[in-house]
């Protein structure tokens, strides 16, 4: 499997689950811990995309902010490893949501997937959008999910 098709059923996977994730996160006062959320989706994106497109030894930046499980590592699998690859979002003749700005070709840092309402972003579903760094402009952006290409790249 690729890079592209993987993370867009990461996609499908955290519209499927999310609603049950909430309600199993939640502690005794009822509210969501970001914190075990967090560890979950990274536990997820390690099992279900990072082993299913990279052979033993290679390692993907972490997803979003990665987990809290350990204090040492934002991983969840394999705490002592150096991340290898990275992601590269490729974007052409679309529109940075975010900034409300026509993006006529550009290669940006993979974040995580989110959702845009009310002129923001949110880690919440429908997952049909991408959160990314503008690195040279030290900014973010978020494009629609069906207007990228996901590549790798090594770091």
């Amino acid at each position: 499997m690729n890079i592209d098709g993987a993370i867009r059923l990461f996609a499908d996977f955290l519209n499927l689950t999310w609603t049950q994730i909430d309600v199993l996160t939640c502690g005794r006062n009822y509210t969501s811990d970001e914190s075990s959320k967090s560890d979950w989706v990274q536990a997820n994106w390690e099992l279900l995309v990072e082993r299913n497109v990279l052979p033993l030894n290679k390692y993907l930046e972490v997803y979003g902010d990665g987990a809290d499980f350990y204090a040492e590592s934002s991983r969840i699998t394999d705490f002592n490893a150096c991340t290898t690859i990275s992601i590269v979002v490729i974007v052409a003749n679309t529109e940075d949501l975010l900034n409300n700005h026509l993006i006529i070709s550009g290669r940006y840092k993979f974040d995580r997937l989110v959702k845009f309402t009310d002129k923001f972003y949110l880690e919440s579903p429908p997952f049909e959008c991408v959160l990314v760094l503008d690195q040279e402009k030290d900014i973010e952006r978020v494009f629609l999910l069906k207007n990228v290409l996901f590549k790798l790249q090594e770091i």
